[in-house]
């Protein structure tokens, strides 16, 4: 597959249309038409419905878009890290989980960017799965996750956790009327979870009978299935603000709940100057 067609493929996708791609790629419809004939023709698979207005894409299609969009940023990734020696430049990707500990990486950040003004930064939030997955396939340069991880994978800097474990529940919820509910107490209603695998279990082992409901990847996602009822969410603090008047949500905070936090990045991996240059920056602020 050649990735200039690929390119093609996605802006396909992206603007809905033959003359919509052949437009922003400056090509002709008849030209983009042929190459993606082509690209189908080489995969042996059909990649959209014709005849629809809008592009329509097959399963085998969506699939390739997916992939198409990793490939092509790891290209334009090696492209841009590849910079002469003495010169700091160029992209640096982060994946990270949703926490009010990121402010040093923040401010890592505004260093880096400030000092070496050719270098860009490209945050994406995620839960712990997807940061590590996409660490191990190279589309991250760097991962911030908490709990445990592989460490036969994995080298690690480790971060002060300022995050601790909570219910987030309306305010006028039965358990927010009693002083200091437990986490027992918080059992026996609906509960919604963290989607992904390596959270801490051990925080509801030992409860006995309850009900998991609904899990999320974001928490913004969570607080609204709290707003509608579905349950009440077992979360980190300080990501959904819960402080202001008239807020219809509260945070309960558990005891003695902190996760491990830590940036990682592939064990083996020759970094890019640029994530170098950004680790010695966070080490100094830490």
């Amino acid at each position: 597959m050649d990735i200039r067609v690929l390119n093609y493929f996605i802006t396909l996708v992206q603007t809905k249309s033959i003359s919509n791609a052949a437009s922003v790629l400056h090509i002709t419809q008849p030209t983009l038409s042929r190459q993606l004939k082509e690209l189908e023709e080489e995969l042996g698979t059909v990649l959209f419905h014709r005849g629809s207005r809008e592009i329509q894409l097959t399963e085998d299609g969506q699939y390739l878009y997916n992939r198409a969009l990793e490939i092509v940023t790891l290209v334009n990734k090696t492209k841009s890290t590849i910079m002469p020696a003495e010169e700091i430049a160029g992209d640096l990707y982060i994946g990270a989980a949703e926490t009010q500990s990121l402010d040093v990486l923040a401010q890592a950040m505004a260093q880096l960017t400030a000092t070496y003004p050719h270098t860009k930064v490209h945050m994406q939030s995620g839960n712990a799965d997807h940061i590590l997955e996409q660490l191990q396939q190279g589309i991250h340069d760097l991962g911030v996750s908490f709990g445990p991880f592989s460490q036969q994978k994995f080298d690690s800097l480790p971060l002060t956790n300022r995050d601790n474990w909570g219910l987030l529940m309306p305010r006028q919820h039965p358990l927010a009327q009693i002083p200091n509910p437990s986490l027992k107490d918080a059992s026996a209603y609906p509960l919604i979870v963290s989607a992904q695998s390596n959270i801490d279990t051990t925080i509801l082992a030992g409860l006995g009978d309850y009900r998991i409901v609904a899990t999320y990847n974001l928490l913004y996602n969570a607080a609204l299935m709290v707003k509608a009822g579905v349950g009440i969410a077992l979360c980190l603090d300080g990501i959904i603000d819960t402080t202001y008047e008239n807020s219809e949500l509260v945070f309960i905070p558990l005891e003695a709940s902190n996760d491990s936090l830590q940036v990682l990045w592939k064990k083996g991996t020759s970094l890019s100057p640029v994530a170098k240059t950004f680790l010695d920056i966070l080490k100094e602020e830490l």
